[in-house]
This record gives structure tokens, sequence and C-alpha cells, in this order.
């Protein structure tokens, strides 16, 4: 079996990985799995009015993707029968 060194570098980079894998947990905890937060301008810390995400069924920026997405889809669909 190969043995794992233990040097200054390895030492930094487990520290960054760490540190980045809290980070997106408190993000997570605090932001939920929906970053419609961002786009719609919420409330304090992104919460629209401090009650929390409703998840997104409820959520604007859902609805504004799917949107995208149909439209995206209809283009794409003019352009192949040309």
């Amino acid at each position: 079996m190969l043995e794992m060194g233990l040097t200054p570098a390895t030492v930094v980079i487990a520290a960054l990985v760490l540190l980045w894998a809290v980070w997106a947990v408190r993000r997570l905890r605090g932001r939920g799995l929906c970053d419609c937060h961002d786009h719609d301008g919420g409330g304090a810390k992104g919460r629209a009015g401090g009650l929390g995400c409703s998840g997104c069924s409820g959520c604007g920026a859902a609805d504004r993707m799917v949107a995208e997405m149909d439209r995206r889809l209809q283009e794409s669909g003019r352009a192949s029968r040309r």
C-alpha cells in the first residue's frame, strides 16, 4: 500500500477543502436547496419578509426558468423546421 505523507501543502489543501465544505453546509442551511432568493430580491438575508422559503414550487424564479426553457424549446423547434 502507498503511504500518505503529511506535508505542509497537504495540510493547507485539506484545510481549504474543510473550510469550503463548512461554507457549503452553512449556505445550504441558510438558503435551502433553492437559490431563488438571489434573484427575487427578497427581504433580510434573502428571505421574503423573514418568513423563510416556501420551496421552489412557490418561487417566481422557478416559473421564470420553466418559461425560459419552453421559449428556447420552441425556438429550437422553429430553427430545425427551416
